[in-house]
């Protein structure tokens, strides 16, 4: 159990996915999640305070939950994986997680570090970076089995251009352009 607010480094996250029986897919996906988190963090901050440390444990400790989630047929991996990292002593970092799937805070107010995890884990399926139509198409033929789930897939998309909007008004590339940094 790690004390109380500490962020473990990436050896240290990766530890715990593993103490959770992360799926070596799911480690990749939370990896390649962390490089276009790392990317647009580093260009955002430039602009706004945003801790890279806490980005960090929130890209690659975002699906800690999904594994234990699948093993126990329970939805809402999120707020599992929000719950098992309370659990660890990292509560700041399951503030963020669990704002993965579904934002609790507005960011037109502020672009922070959920809004920057939010935006890379739709910018990567699996462990490639894809654009947000290709991810959403993924997520569409993954989870729209119904008329309700495709539509709260829409309103996340919509969600998800505002954060992009949001997040590209602070750096000095376009949406499009993430390729050029990271392959």
């Amino acid at each position: 159990m790690m004390t109380a607010n500490t962020i473990p480094d990436e050896q240290g996250c990766i530890s715990l996915l593993e103490k959770y029986n992360t799926p070596h897919h799911i480690i990749m996906h939370s990896r390649k999640v962390w490089e276009v988190g790392r990317l647009l963090g580093e260009k955002v901050r430039i602009h706004i305070q945003l801790d890279m440390d806490l980005l960090r444990a929130s890209c690659l400790l975002h699906d800690i939950g999904k594994y234990p989630s699948i093993v126990q047929g329970k939805k809402f991996h999120d707020v599992i994986g929000e719950q098992i990292l309370v659990n660890e002593g990292l509560s700041v970092v399951g503030e963020i997680i669990v704002q993965h799937v579904v934002l609790r805070s507005d960011v037109s107010k502020r672009v922070s570090e959920e809004h920057v995890l939010f935006y890379a884990d739709k910018r990567v399926v699996h462990d490639s970076l894809v654009s947000l139509e290709d991810r959403f198409a993924y997520l569409i033929d993954t989870y729209g089995k119904t008329a309700l789930a495709v539509e709260k897939l829409m309103e996340m998309k919509e969600e998800t251009k505002r954060v992009e909007d949001a997040i590209f008004a602070l750096t000095d590339f376009s949406p499009e352009q993430i390729s050029r940094y990271i392959p």
